[in-house]
């Protein structure tokens, strides 16, 4: 092997610690994940930082891209230790949240809006889309991308993932196939002595009982009772597909649809989900109320794999799946479970030193010495280098079986032209923070400084003697105020004046 581990472009490899190197490569929209740890002596400066980019090579080929979630650090005698997690680039899927409303948009349509106007310069691509299903109302509420593509393929059986190159995959299954695979001849392919594959016995089903939606039954049916007087309301009995035909004493009535139409309009009304007819009058005493039509019928199928039950005994399993809208729909959505899981689950894993297996892809195992043949999906993927040269993946594995019962939901999703809805009724409501700026413009004018004076004339009025010559204060108790100049009284205190 020939790893070349890039951060932010620069090569970074000699600086790698490769016993604590590894890469974990899982299926689908689960994350992939990349650790080591960097060594820097001193004299060195390079140190990882959040955010930075790592890429990873085998050669020419990229067996990892994301971004750098995670540093920790350490420091012995003349080192630094940079302990690095790197995630992939779902990380970017998930720094902005959602909310938006889709009526009548294709898959791919809902996600190339997303990506454009939630994404919009992170340099994440949809050039892989592959999902023409139409959904008749789909509702984001502050929802992750992420989480927006999960529950996008929840609801369509369609699977997504972004690759090291930021472009989005879309898809209904995984079939894409495997660089190699193992056969007697291809020992060179893989460590021959890890293959282990076990069979699991705990999703085993092989009585499958389908409800589906309900169907139009082909001949009508009467409801016949008798009136009282006073009665108003009679239930039907069963679910009238359509608007049922009344007559009271064989004459018809005119019939409204309940909680819709005017009581006064019509003779009585019809409720489809309570299963009733309502008349506005009471239909007099012993009169014969007739109550006819076609009526809905459930979906009810039940298929059975004798093979399985001959080996195993019994193991039942019911699916209720409103979308199914024939008896035939049924039955084949019960074959395609029996397929998948009449007999057991195989699952396994190996180990092997040559890069190009990855998640998702499809692989074939005929080994004629071990009795084994049959393909399997790849589910997880994992790397860990033993020298800076040598290192082994570790590959676990899943039957493909499982893949027949997501064919055909797809097909009966796109044959039908089914549409589908999700949180229909939820109401969404957006806040704007609104920011402007407004610019003032200020002019000042300076002028230069001046002195301001003016003249204060003031003249001073001096009575000599003003009670008359030679005559003294007459000292009266406080308080006192004067009358004017010549009053010669003035205010006395006993603690504090002094008579001279």
């Amino acid at each position: 092997m020939n790893v070349i581990v890039k951060i932010n472009q620069i090569n970074r490899t000699s600086l790698i610690d490769w016993e604590s190197f590894g890469i974990e490569d899982n299926i689908n929209e689960q994350p992939n994940l990349c650790n080591f740890t960097i060594r820097v002596f001193e004299g060195q400066s390079f140190k990882p930082e959040i955010s930075d980019v790592v890429e990873i090579y085998d050669g020419n080929l990229k067996i990892f891209g994301g971004k750098v979630i995670r540093v920790g650090s350490s420091s012995s005698s003349d080192l630094n230790f940079y302990e690095v997690e790197a995630k992939d680039y779902t990380l970017d899927l998930d720094r902005v949240l959602v909310t938006e409303r889709f009526d009548d948009m294709a898959g791919n349509e809902i996600i190339a809006f997303i990506i454009d106007n939630y994404l919009s310069g992170s340099g994440v691509t949809y050039g892989n889309l592959n999902c023409p299903i139409v959904v008749s109302v789909i509702v984001f509420d502050q929802t992750s991308v992420s989480k927006c593509l999960t529950e996008l393929c929840e609801l369509l059986n369609y699977s997504w993932y972004i690759d090291y190159d930021k472009d989005l995959h879309l898809f209904a299954k995984n079939e894409k196939p495997a660089p190699f695979n193992l056969s007697d001849d291809s020992s060179n392919t893989y460590i021959r002595d890890s293959l282990v594959i076990d069979s699991d016995l705990s999703q085993l089903r092989n009585v499958v009982i389908i409800e589906g939606g309900e169907i139009t039954s082909d001949y009508p049916r009467t409801n016949t009772q008798v009136g009282n007087g006073t009665k108003k309301s009679f239930a039907t009995d069963y679910k009238f597909a359509n608007k049922p035909t009344v007559k009271i004493g064989g004459v018809v009535m005119n019939v409204g649809i309940d909680f819709l139409d005017n009581d006064v309009s019509f003779d009585c009304l019809w409720n489809f989900n309570e299963k009733y007819i309502r008349f506005v009058n009471a239909p007099v005493s012993n009169v014969v109320i007739e109550m006819s039509g076609q009526y809905l019928i459930p979906i009810m199928v039940q298929v059975e794999d004798e093979g399985s039950i001959s080996q195993y005994g019994r193991f039942e399993f019911s699916k209720v799946d409103k979308n199914i809208k024939s008896s035939e729909e049924a039955k084949m959505y019960g074959e395609a479970q029996l397929g998948a899981y009449a007999f057991t689950i195989r699952e396994g894993a190996f180990r092997t030193y040559e890069s190009g297996l990855s998640s998702g892809q499809t692989i074939s195992i005929n080994l004629i010495s071990r009795n084994i043949s049959e393909s399997f999906l790849i589910m997880r993927v994992s790397l860990k280098m033993l020298t800076a040269s040598h290192g082994e993946w570790t590959v676990e594995l899943a039957t493909m079986r499982t893949l027949g019962i997501i064919s055909f939901l797809q097909k009966l999703l796109i044959d039908q032209r089914k549409k589908i809805t999700l949180n229909e009724d939820v109401v969404l409501k957006k806040y704007y923070v609104l920011s402007e700026t407004a610019n003032f413009d200020e002019n000042i004018t300076v002028k230069i400084k001046e002195q301001d004076y003016q003249l204060l004339g003031m003249t001073e009025d001096i009575l000599k003697d003003p009670f008359g010559a030679g005559v003294k204060p007459d000292f009266v108790l406080a308080p006192y105020v004067p009358t004017g100049q010549t009053d010669p009284e003035r205010e006395f205190y006993l603690d504090r004046a002094f008579l001279s």
